[in-house]
């Protein structure tokens, strides 16, 4: 038993059940950046009928896990929120240069992987929430790629 006390991290590492196709997915999904992983978890969520409630994504965006913390009770749950810094915003359209109507369109498109017709909707149907329940640092790239094609566009 000597090879257990040096070598108990080592088979973590080596895990059996990794399969060359997966690792070689892994290697690329980790080079994405953090707005092309949200995109593929939504993806992956649709294609696989997967629903996921607001309350669950902002629990997931704090870092939150699932339930059975140490507090019971909804009415000592609620403060908790107000009282802590807002790191979830929404990302909100309020107008658009009409000769960019077309550029606004495609970028709402690959920012919410909606349709042609959905994505003409929201941006013809301003002021409309684009993104909800998004870190400040999205909310900011997208904002300025937004703003970039001749959108107004505001964090809420």
């Amino acid at each position: 038993n000597p090879d257990d006390s040096n070598d108990g991290g080592a088979a973590v590492e080596t895990a059996p059940f990794t399969s060359p196709k997966v690792e070689e997915l892994f290697n690329k999904i980790i080079y994405l950046d953090m707005v092309e992983v949200h995109l593929l978890a939504e993806l992956i969520n649709e294609k696989m009928g997967l629903k996921i409630s607001d309350a669950e994504r902002e629990r997931m965006a704090r870092g939150g896990g699932g339930g059975g913390g140490g507090k019971k009770g909804g009415d000592d749950d609620e403060p908790a929120p107000a009282a802590e810094e807002k790191t979830i915003f929404d990302l909100k359209l309020t107008g658009f240069d009409a000769k960019a109507k077309i550029k606004v369109i495609k970028e709402v498109r690959a920012i919410t992987s909606l349709g042609l017709k959905e994505a003409k909707e929201l941006v013809e149907g301003v002021p409309s929430t684009v993104k909800k329940d998004i870190k400040m640092e999205e909310a900011e790239e997208l904002k300025a790629k937004l703003e970039a094609l001749g959108a107004t566009v505001e964090i809420a």
